[in-house]
């Protein structure tokens, strides 16, 4: 079922003993399961989806090792062909003042996809990404107009900055379309428009990041916000191992009995990887 908005995920039990059985949707539907997985983001799963119970130990430390990414505003542009030149690379990321690299807008990414694959354009153009992390807080509290206003002048910056490698860009601008942390709070329904988690201090390696498994049993998170974090490939990755984990959880995937327990082991909230 798609275009169905969740409203709470369903448990039985209490403690140790709680267990995800199934979940509600928005329209009051009940649908009920052995296991339930959670492609939004762990911080979003217990907060909104499992509001009534209780915050699990191993997702409290989940929140003191990381904070939330921020979003970003991007334009999807449609331009001229002859506007790059000749040897023009896929991506470029654009750094001016390292010591502002992590502020709102400093560090500018542009992706041109269309010179790997040109069936991703219509014929004749090429199509640009640009993009630069930016906060919610910095969209809140403006009327449509200014709304709109500042989505424009945003955009005119970001396409005036990668002059140096395109020049002539914003003159061979055929089609744009311009979107906010606003824009990606809406359509990916993520708090903020968040992208994923960043540690809050230095990890010590990749081992603290929360698998699939959670503490309540049945219940399983997937995408960004668990190992091994954004990205596409990551994404994927984590959907891969997330199958993989609960057809073996439910016997329906052979397991190597002598590692599956120790593997087990060190995801548990008690032992290595929450000490790490």
């Amino acid at each position: 079922m798609y275009r169905a908005n969740v409203r709470e995920i369903l448990t039985e039990g209490e403690g140790d003993k709680l267990k995800a059985v199934g979940v509600q949707l928005a329209d009051d539907s009940v649908f009920h399961g052995q296991t339930v997985i959670s492609n939004a983001t762990r911080w979003d799963t217990f907060k909104y989806l499992m509001e009534q119970q209780a915050l699990p130990k191993s997702e409290q430390l989940c929140r003191k090792r990381y904070k939330n990414n921020p979003s970003f505003i991007f334009t999807h542009m449609g331009v001229k062909a002859d506007v790059l030149p000749q040897g023009a690379q896929c991506h470029h990321i654009i750094v001016e003042i390292w010591q502002k690299m992590q502020d709102p807008h400093e560090t500018l990414l542009v992706s041109v996809p269309s010179l790997l694959d040109p069936s991703v354009c219509p014929k004749g153009p090429h199509g640009v990404h640009i993009f630069t992390p930016d906060w919610a807080d910095n969209w809140k509290g403006m009327t449509t107009q200014q709304y709109e206003q500042k989505k424009k002048e945003a955009a005119n910056a970001l396409v005036e900055r990668p002059k140096a490698f395109f020049p002539g860009l914003q003159e061979a601008t055929l089609f744009m379309e311009v979107g906010s942390p606003t824009t990606h709070r809406k359509f990916l329904n993520r708090a903020d428009g968040s992208y994923g988690p960043i540690p809050s201090r230095r990890p010590l390696g990749m081992l603290g990041m929360p698998f699939n498994r959670t503490a309540v049993k049945g219940l399983y998170c997937v995408g960004d916000s668990t190992f091994p974090g954004q990205g596409v490939n990551a994404v994927v990755f984590s959907g891969f191992g997330c199958v993989h984990r609960v057809l073996c959880d439910l016997g329906k995937q052979p397991t190597i009995p002598i590692l599956d327990p120790v593997y087990n082991g060190l995801l548990r909230e008690s032992d290595v990887r929450d000490r790490a």
